[in-house]
């Protein structure tokens, strides 16, 4: 007899558990969708619109430089751990411009510093060469990207014409 009466009280207890997960999920899903800004032009002044960008940083060394072709010659990344001189804390967004000759497209994404912290010290992996051909991978935590400062962390292009731009504000 006893035993019945917990049954109902179990299950509500699941139900309460389920339904506040959903929200914190669904919650959770909406405040980082807020906070990325991710949009895709297909446009045909987006090369235009690319280099007047990149034109910015005109003489700026950039933190992370990816070396070779990728394709024939094994890609090397370079990491300018020199420039990582600021204090840190002045960091608030990490801006990303992509640019495909092929889509006509220009992808921009811009992240919250502090997404970026969340992902710890996990290396930062880049594929380059035809479908991912060489894979470099680099140790560069978000430290040492909120010490680089405010600039440029990566121009790099393609073989195939894809440019990535990459900078902090």
């Amino acid at each position: 007899m006893a035993r019945n009466k917990w049954i109902p009280v179990v299950i509500g207890i699941v139900i309460f558990v389920v339904i506040v997960g959903i929200g914190l999920v669904g919650g959770a899903i909406y405040f980082f969708s807020h906070q990325v800004a991710f949009q895709t032009v297909d446009t045909p002044t987006g090369q235009q619109d690319f280099e007047k960008i990149r034109a910015g940083f005109e003489g700026q060394t950039p933190f992370i430089e990816l070396t070779g072709d990728g394709e024939f010659e094994e890609a090397k990344a370079v990491v300018h751990r020199e420039l990582a001189t600021h204090p840190t804390g002045k960091v608030s967004t990490v801006r990303i411009r992509i640019w495909s000759p092929e889509e006509r497209k220009l992808v921009s994404l811009d992240l919250p510093f502090w997404m970026v912290r969340l992902m710890g010290n996990k290396p930062i992996d880049f594929e380059t060469g035809h479908g991912g051909v060489s894979r470099v991978s680099l140790r560069v935590t978000a430290e040492e990207l909120e010490r680089r400062g405010p600039g440029l962390v990566m121009n790099h292009t393609a073989p195939r014409g894809e440019s990535v731009l990459v900078w902090l504000e």
